[in-house]
This record gives structure tokens, C-alpha cells and sequence, in this order.
């Protein structure tokens, strides 16, 4: 038992190293003759492998055949490489410039809009800055604010506030990966992203992005919003580009989030259970484009 579980780590520890020294690969005719079309991809053999030494690990710790902390160090290792999403349960690239249907989305708040070849976009003015103000300019001012309100909802279809909405639903399991592109056009406002359990403002997750600040992972529920894990480096992309962000959940409640690859989070929260229930963006003052979201579940 012992020998195999060594096999199986030496076999894991050396496929990274294989793939550094040879950056390309020789390519391979897909209509070849003699070439299965339906045979199982890279992804899906280390799966399998993840799941055979796994299996290994769990029946090397039942019987006490090796070393709990060399068992615990090859589990880390397996769970490095799984990737137990499998299950697409949303994914948009807002290519067909309609993101009411196929999958449908709700504007809640503000104004989106297709931009053509960038995706899903939203503006929003960001609140102006608070002065000290005398008495009556604070008595005006509250005045403004109510006329504002008041003319704000009598429009028709949009909210020019401090704030842009849309959510859309979708069964995702408490166990998830998230990819989204990306690009900001403003140094300005606030941009979060997440799953939802219920309404569209009900309990949930969400990453948070300022400009020029860390990155925020908030646990959302009716109380209100509290940190979980703050980034050490503050994150900026208003270069106009494209930015990939990813964000993955296990099952123990550990997340990680990327950005174009690099980790800037890593922590563990098992404060909401369950399945959720869709998916919601927001946009807090400033210029954002959503180019594709693609979410994945657990089996």
C-alpha cells in the first residue's frame, strides 16, 4: 500500500515538472486515422488519477499504513490538482447582444447594456464627494436629495443613482468555480460579483473590487455585509483590457481567488450552507464591462 501511494505522489510531483521542460507539445491530426475522437482528455485522466490517489489516501489512513503527516501532505497535494466543478450551470459571453434571454438576466438597479465586441456593460456616476457644509446649505442639499428621489422614481426604465444591478438565476452548488472577464474604465466606484441564496439581495457571497485597493471577499446575509479576507496588494486594472478573475469554493469552504493567474485570496469560511440560488453583479460608481461569466458545480 505504501509503495503505491509513493508511486502514485512521485507520478504527481513529476507531471508539473514534465510540462516546464517542454513548453510545446507534438501536435496530432484529430481526423487522423487510427485517432478515437471520443477518447478521455488530459483533464479527465488526471481526474481519475485525483481520484484513484485520493482513494489510495483514505484507505492508507483507515488502516494506518503510512505516516499521518505524509498522508496529510499527499492529500494537500491531490487537492492542489483537483478540480471538482464539472458541471456548467451558467456561462454568458453576451456575444449574441441580448442578455435578457439564453441565460436571462434582471436589471434590479440602474442601466446595462451590450457593448458590441466587449460585452455587458454599466456607468454609474459616482456620488459626489461630502463637504461641511453651513446649515442651510445642509437644509438645501437634503432638499435636493429628495427632489432627486422623487423625479428618480418616476423614470421609466432607468435609475441614475449611485448603483447598477443585474442578477440572473441559476443552481449553484455551495461548491463552485467562477471565471469572469473583465475591464474597468474608470478609476472610480466599486465592483462585486457573487453567488446568492433566495432574492437577489439575499444571503450570499461576494468579491469585491476597488481600484488601487486589495481585493475584499465579503459573506453577504441580512445583517449586512462583514470581510472575511482582505488581499495583502492592492489590485488596479483600469488599463482598458481585459482581466480574468478566478474564483474558486470546495467543499470544506475553502476559496481562492486569482487574478490573470496570480492568487491574491486564499481563506475558509463555512458560514452559508447550501445550494445557491442565482448569480448577481454590481456596480458602485464607476465604468465596468463584463466580457463572460462562466460558472461551474459540483456533480
Amino acid at each position: 500500500m505504501r509503495a503505491a501511494i509513493l508511486i502514485l505522489a512521485c507520478l504527481a510531483l513529476a507531471q508539473p515538472a514534465a510540462a516546464q521542460e517542454q513548453r510545446y507539445a507534438p501536435w496530432t491530426d484529430p481526423n487522423a486515422p487510427g485517432t478515437d475522437p471520443n477518447a478521455p482528455g488530459t483533464d479527465e485522466r488526471l481526474q481519475e488519477f485525483i481520484g484513484r490517489l485520493k482513494g489510495l489516501i483514505d484507505e492508507a489512513e483507515s488502516s494506518r499504513a503510512a505516516n499521518p503527516r505524509f498522508l496529510r501532505d499527499l492529500r494537500d497535494l491531490a487537492t492542489g490538482f483537483d478540480r471538482p466543478w464539472r458541471k456548467s450551470v451558467l456561462f454568458d459571453d453576451f456575444r449574441d447582444g441580448d442578455y435578457t434571454a439564453n441565460p436571462a438576466w434582471t436589471v434590479t438597479g440602474g442601466r446595462f447594456a451590450i457593448s458590441r465586441d466587449w460585452g455587458l456593460r454599466s456607468t454609474v456616476q459616482a456620488a459626489p464627494a461630502r463637504r461641511n457644509l453651513t446649515g442651510e446649505q445642509a437644509a438645501l442639499a437634503f432638499l435636493g436629495q429628495i427632489l432627486d428621489q422623487s423625479l428618480r422614481k418616476k423614470e421609466a426604465a432607468g435609475d441614475t443613482g449611485a448603483e447598477a444591478a443585474i442578477h440572473a438565476a441559476a443552481a449553484i452548488t455551495n461548491a463552485f468555480s467562477i471565471q469572469l472577464e473583465l475591464s474597468s474604465w474608470m478609476p472610480d466606484g466599486r465592483f462585486e460579483f457573487g453567488p446568492y441564496q433566495g432574492a437577489a439581495d439575499g444571503a450570499g457571497y461576494s468579491l469585491s473590487y476597488r481600484p488601487g485597493q486589495p481585493l475584499e471577499l465579503l459573506s453577504v446575509s441580512a445583517r449586512g455585509a462583514r470581510v472575511i479576507d482582505r488581499g495583502s496588494s492592492p489590485v488596479t486594472l483600469e488599463d482598458k483590457r481585459l482581466h480574468s478573475f478566478e474564483w474558486t469554493r470546495r467543499t470544506d469552504g475553502r476559496m481562492t481567488v486569482s487574478v490573470d493567474g496570480a492568487e491574491v485570496l486564499s481563506t475558509q469560511d463555512r458560514g452559508i450552507g447550501g445550494a445557491f440560488d442565482g448569480f448577481r453583479l454590481v456596480n458602485r460608481g464607476g465604468d465596468f464591462i463584463v466580457r463572460s461569466v462562466s460558472i461551474k458545480g459540483t456533480e
